[in-house]
């Protein structure tokens, strides 16, 4: 017997944090700029890139900022449309396409592997490193 998949946004949105929050299931990306991976590691959501600009950690401290972190970043669009012969952007989206969009970040997450676990750890480790040390 097969699980019916969600059906709205409210619903989507808590089978995504349910598999962040499992802790297989993480989104990445990878570019010549650098790697970048969104995860829950140790109880707390992470948000870890490095790259060209360097070496940065957000920690996301609950639920519904991690959900509107990653909807500011991955499912706003913005749309130019023409009103009366005038273009003007277009940024809310309507419900099916919000139900879309997070349709799609489902479809992003990637199973954490051992190389994403290591890659969050040394990560830390580093930046603990640095603030651990000393000012001579």
């Amino acid at each position: 017997m097969s699980i019916p998949a969600p059906t709205t946004v409210a619903e989507r949105k808590a089978l995504f944090l349910a598999r962040l929050k499992s802790g297989e299931s993480c989104l990445s990306s990878s570019d010549k700029e650098g790697y970048r991976v969104l995860c829950y590691y140790h109880g707390a959501f992470l948000f870890v890139a490095v790259g060209d600009d360097g070496t940065s950690v957000l920690h996301l401290p609950a639920d519904e900022i991690l959900l509107n972190y990653v909807w500011a970043r991955d499912g706003v669009r913005m749309d130019l449309e023409w009103v009366d012969g005038q273009p003007r952007w277009r940024y809310a989206l309507t419900p099916e396409e919000q139900l879309e969009s997070w349709q799609k970040l489902l479809t992003r997450l990637s199973p954490v592997t051992d190389s994403t676990r290591r890659f969050v750890a040394s990560t830390l480790a580093g930046l603990a490193a640095i603030a651990g040390g000393s000012d001579n």
